[in-house]
């Protein structure tokens, strides 16, 4: 016996006035969400992103004078 495509029957009742009318309510009511969610990275994946910026640069990430300062008074301790 040969196989039927299985078709999705029309309604043919009619949503009532009444009915249609709590519906357009309800919609107005929701929540409103606004814009797109902002997209984010997996955790991890912006950290090694730093990482291998900082290891290509050679600028100081801490000016050289402060940093002596706390190292000498380190030392001296």
């Amino acid at each position: 016996m040969p196989r039927s495509k299985a078709v999705a029957k029309k309604s043919s009742e009619k949503p009532s006035k009444k009915n249609l009318h709590s519906q357009k309510i309800a919609r107005k009511s929701a929540p409103v969400t606004t814009g797109v969610r902002k997209y984010r990275f997996r955790p991890g994946t912006v950290a090694l992103r730093e990482i291998k910026r900082y290891q290509k640069t050679t600028d100081l990430l801490i000016q050289k004078a402060p940093f002596q300062r706390k190292g000498t008074s380190l030392h001296i301790q």
